[in-house]
């Protein structure tokens, strides 16, 4: 009896296994579009040009921050900025 048990529970966790293995490669295979913003926007960030005062990169930090929110960041904006690689403000 208790080895027709071990051999039906081993056989679930094989096709338990396998299903997850499955899940797993096709999470792999999806891009992350947070993750992806995230890079672009860091580049785009540290290669922009500036104003003296500083307007165009709080502008474009801004706006890439709202985009980031509608991807599921639940960051401050000041949280968005320093992951951007931004100055600390004085």
């Amino acid at each position: 009896m208790q080895v027709s048990q071990l051999q039906n529970a081993l056989k679930r966790l094989g096709e338990a296994l396998r299903e997850t293995e499955s899940v797993l490669e096709k999470m792999r295979a999806e891009h992350d579009p947070l993750a992806s913003h995230i890079f672009v926007s860091r580049g785009q960030y540290r290669n922009m040009p500036d104003t003296k005062s500083g307007k165009r990169s709080e502008m474009a930090a801004c706006l890439s921050w709202q985009t980031a929110c509608n991807l599921g960041f639940r960051g401050s904006l000041e949280e968005w900025e320093r992951l951007m690689g931004a100055e600390p403000k004085r």
